[in-house]
């Protein structure tokens, strides 16, 4: 599988309502990530909690080629019990 990731926008928001909000790794909300999957440009949104501010590229790669398998997973598992019943 080919994973390329194309632009990573990185969220922040002050968890103080009212506050102004920083680009510090407090406000680190998470990243919204366009990646090229064997060619199809697809989009990916991860929280903070799934995806740490101090993760690099290779982590994030790493992440996006995991969930992509569970969804192939997931979709051959729905195509042979469609099959079977």
């Amino acid at each position: 599988m080919q994973v390329f990731v194309k632009t990573v926008y990185i969220q922040f928001k002050n968890p103080i309502t009212g506050q102004p909000t920083k680009k510090v790794a407090e406000h680190y909300f998470g990243r919204r990530v366009v990646a090229l999957i064997n060619g199809e440009e697809r989009m990916f949104k991860f929280t903070k909690d799934e995806l740490p501010f101090e993760d690099t590229i290779t982590e994030l790669e790493d992440l996006i080629v995991q969930l992509v398998a569970k969804e192939a997973e997931k979709l051959e598992n729905e195509q042979n019990s469609a099959f079977q019943g």
